[in-house]
């Protein structure tokens, strides 16, 4: 493609995710189980966010993957981790009306476009769940069930970058919460939603999950 048609086809991945953006603060401010209480007691959603972050996140696939059938796949995935972001980090939940469906509609998308290694998809997706449902059961409270049914829906779209998006998932994690910690605004007995620590270490091995290996065996070799 010239030069002038990538600006353009950027220019409009950016603009689509804007528009989508308004959608999908919409759907995070109107999740069900948001209690009316919740609403008053709590700040609603600044739209202006949802709607820069998902543009970015459009123009950055765009630029990542080109204009091919797996753009799209890409562009719902980040959309879905965006709304399972905010809604985990408000409410500490992570909707099975989201996630579920998501993660059918993932494998069904990736072994679509990748037939031959259908099944790397499906024990990515399984993998990743029996990952943290073990972490679950070792360590109570810090994994809930919704972030064994996210790791469904990452090991789906990603399948082996799936570890890529975990380990980096765990180090924001750790991170942050010493951070919080450290600033006294956590402390170690509260509990703190891991779902946007997935999400953003999922979209970040999406991305750049290829580039991130590459560099890695480079340091080894």
């Amino acid at each position: 493609m010239s030069p002038g048609t990538v600006a353009a086809l950027s220019a409009g991945s950016f603009v689509f995710g804007l528009a989508l953006g308004i959608g999908l603060a919409a759907a995070i401010d109107r999740v069900p189980e948001r209690l009316p209480e919740f609403r008053r007691s709590r700040p609603r959603l600044h739209l202006g966010v949802v709607m820069a972050v998902t543009a970015v996140g459009f123009l950055l696939a765009f630029l990542r993957f080109g204009l091919v059938w797996r753009l799209p796949l890409a562009w719902f995935f980040i959309a879905v981790m965006i709304v399972i972001a905010f809604i985990d980090w408000e409410l500490m939940i992570i909707p099975n009306k989201i996630v579920l469906p998501a993660a059918v509609i993932g494998l069904a998308a990736s072994i679509a476009l990748d037939p031959g290694r259908w099944w790397v998809y499906l024990v990515a997706a399984v993998g990743a769940a029996l990952f943290l449902f073990i972490l679950a059961l070792i360590w109570p409270g810090g994994m809930g069930a919704g972030d064994v049914k996210l790791a469904l829906f990452m090991g789906a779209v990603l399948g082996t970058m799936v570890i890529a998006a975990m380990f980096l998932a765990f180090l924001f994690g750790a991170v942050v919460g010493l951070i919080l910690i450290a600033g006294k605004l956590k402390t170690r007995k509260d509990a703190i939603p891991f779902g946007p620590y997935l999400a953003l270490g999922s979209v970040l091995a999406l991305l750049y999950g290829d580039w991130m290996l590459g560099e890695y065996l480079g340091l080894l070799g």
